[in-house]
């Protein structure tokens, strides 16, 4: 009886089989800064310390991301450049100032586009839309990182998982694209290649975001910005 009595009592958290810390991540912590990389458009998460947005602040960086920073312009504006404008693609638009401006006005749209469709696949699917930044590490492996985190992201429990929303995002971008790109940039083909070359683009930008904090410490001399606990986030550009 005392032993049905002691076991009946016994204290859960001694369970031998304990809940993964991972699935007890707090939800939106609010000490985790979410600022926007100027030149890569890019917020980072920690995978050292690493916590799942909220609701609140998945909105906050669809806005951020989109529309309020220098990076949600920054990118279509040299992608508009090259390869648009140093290819005359499409060859319709032409040359000059008046092309380029077409050109920079497309990929700006198709940019909020894509932008749009990854936050709210992720939001459903429950893929952080941040870039994971890895552990202290040799230069090898933190490119590695970067590269491979270029198709990869983490779920709400913290575990690592196929970017669905953000790779899907840069082909459904691309496909409402063509509903106002002239000729041969309508069809399949187009798509295919154009969206396959953006998610080529993310990662030298996931490279740049991988190594922003040694570049601002070594080139700048401005270190990363220590985390302040705040009510609401602070974004900086």
């Amino acid at each position: 009886m005392d032993a049905q009595r002691q076991s009946g009592n016994s204290d859960p958290s001694r369970s031998s089989n304990p809940t993964p810390a991972s699935q007890n991540l707090p939800q939106g912590n609010q000490h985790q800064p979410l600022n926007v990389n100027p030149l890569t458009g890019l917020t980072s998460a920690s995978a050292l310390d690493y916590h799942p947005l909220s609701a609140k602040q998945r909105w906050y960086l669809y806005w951020k991301q989109n529309y309020w920073s220098v990076g949600a312009y920054l990118g279509p504006f040299l992608t508009a450049l090259m390869p648009d404008q140093a290819t005359n693609s499409p060859e319709q638009w032409g040359g000059g100032l008046p092309g380029y401006g077409r050109r920079l006005g497309s990929r700006t749209a198709s940019g909020i586009v894509q932008g749009t469709f990854q936050a709210s696949i992720a939001a459903v699917m429950h893929e952080d839309v941040r870039y994971i930044a890895s552990a202290p590490k040799g230069f090898k492996e933190r490119a590695l990182h970067a590269i491979a985190y270029s198709f990869l992201t983490y779920n709400n429990q913290g575990h690592a998982v196929v970017n669905i929303a953000n790779l899907s995002s840069f082909y459904a971008a691309t496909a409402i694209s063509t509903t106002w790109l002239p000729g041969r940039s309508r069809g399949a083909k187009y798509i295919l290649s154009d969206g396959t070359m953006q998610i080529g683009l993310s990662i030298p930008l996931n490279l740049l975001q991988e190594f922003w904090p040694d570049i601002r410490y070594k080139l700048l001399h401005r270190p990363e910005p220590a985390t302040v606990p705040t009510k609401n986030p602070k974004v900086r550009d």
